[in-house]
């Protein structure tokens, strides 16, 4: 049987308990990669060592984040300390639409995580400018949760593909020079038609809790940041510089900011949704190391060679593995493990790399797509508004992250 079509009906198997049987995530992507690998005749033993193997290695690389991450944002839940950030950032704003669409922005950074990073803001937004007119202002806030996390080093989202792709990369941190500005244009391109769209609505503000110490609230927020610019500034302080240890400071923080209830509360909460998170994407990294172990990647490079330029290859696989599979990471991570058995890609610029990546992993959030469930909850549309709102602004953002990958490999070339 062709490779190609074991991969073709794999995806199909993965939508299929994914969207109709509302399988677990960790549950279909490990059957799928029992199911590939003996479809594509490997031996049963070794096959269950590369997909342990595969497994082991997004564990390792995304654990530490995942669980300090989805802690934090339990905690500033717990403790109220959201309303006093978004209330913040709405004073320096001032529109709603820079409230929701910087809120989101920035919270999925520490947090490591869009999708928590919406639920935390998505309650807070309605309240600030009223239920009734606040769905415009939540799908800003969801599409650019989805625009730092997917572009952003050190997100999970990126942080796979530079390990497994870049490993001998010194400096991942400089690909933040090209990746933010991106992400900023993006944010940009997001915040300003929301404006025209809702410049007709007429918030309702309703103060939220604010009797919280400024320093408390924001330390947890901050301290990863402050401890990573201080390890890679000062070389004896270069622990810090390791996003896991920052991120582990920042929990340690917010466990001494927030209270006992808010803690015991928070890290328990925490605990059980990073642990969810980390078996999905265990799981993807399954799935990934046992295509990237067969005969798959040489036949796409064979059957694209001379007729789609290596450059639109990762765009391509990332968009169709995240129409499967639902999430951004399990696309970028499955795609890396793909690509990294081909030498083409060491001919791509390491941030075109990414940006493609990235891109490809926007294009479609549908109905696999977790994501996409989460806003149809909170907005309350219907499947076609959600499509209309979320989707199909996603899908342009992806288009033009490629656009802008294609752009930067170009100019690398004369530079």
């Amino acid at each position: 049987m062709s490779i190609l079509l074991i991969f073709l009906g794999i995806l199909i198997y993965i939508l299929i308990l994914t969207v109709r049987f509302k399988v677990s995530p960790f549950i279909t992507l490990i059957s799928a990669s029992f199911i590939y690998g003996i479809l594509e005749g490997n031996d049963t033993v070794i096959l269950y060592q590369v997909i342990t193997s595969g497994a082991a290695k997004i564990f390792q690389l995304l654990a530490i984040m995942v669980f300090c991450g989805v802690c934090i944002a339990h905690m500033l839940r717990k403790s109220g300390f959201i309303d006093t950030i978004v209330d913040d950032i709405s004073r320096v704003m001032k529109n709603p639409v820079d409230t929701a669409g910087v809120g989101g922005f920035i919270l999925s950074l520490p947090l490591m995580c869009c999708n928590t990073a919406f639920v935390l803001i998505a309650p807070v937004i309605k309240q600030t400018v009223g239920e009734k007119v606040a769905n415009p202002y939540l799908y800003i806030a969801a599409i650019a949760s989805v625009i730092s996390f997917v572009l952003i080093y050190p997100s999970p989202a990126v942080v796979p593909v530079i390990a497994t792709l870049m490993p001998e990369f010194s400096d991942p941190w400089s690909l933040d020079i090209t990746l933010i500005p991106v992400a900023m244009v993006m944010l940009v391109l997001i915040i300003f038609p929301g404006r025209r769209k809702t410049s007709d609505i007429k918030p309702v503000r309703v103060p939220g809790r604010q009797n919280h110490s400024r320093m408390k609230v924001w330390a947890p927020v901050l301290t990863p940041f402050v401890l990573i610019g201080l390890g890679l500034l000062i070389p004896t302080l270069s622990f810090f510089s390791m996003i896991s240890v920052a991120l582990f400071c920042g929990m340690l923080v917010a466990m001494l900011a927030v209270g006992k209830e808010a803690r015991n509360e928070g890290v328990h909460d925490g605990t059980k949704y990073a642990g969810l998170i980390m078996f999905d994407l265990c799981g993807a990294g399954a799935l990934g190391a046992v295509i990237a172990s067969g005969s798959f990647p040489e036949e796409v490079f064979t059957l694209v060679s001379g007729n789609v330029p290596a450059l639109f290859l990762p765009f391509i696989l990332a968009a169709t593995i995240q129409a499967a599979a639902g999430s951004r990471v399990v696309a970028a991570a499955t795609t890396a493990q793909i690509l990294v058995k081909s030498g083409n890609f060491f001919l791509i610029e390491p941030a075109a790399l990414v940006l493609m990546i990235a891109g490809g992993s926007c294009m479609a959030s549908f109905v696999s797509d977790p994501y996409f469930w989460l806003v149809k909850r909170f907005t309350g549309d219907e499947t076609e508004g959600v499509i209309r709102n979320y989707t199909l602004p996603l899908a342009g953002t992806g288009l033009v992250i490629g656009i802008a990958g294609l752009l930067v490999q170009t100019l690398s070339q004369y530079i």
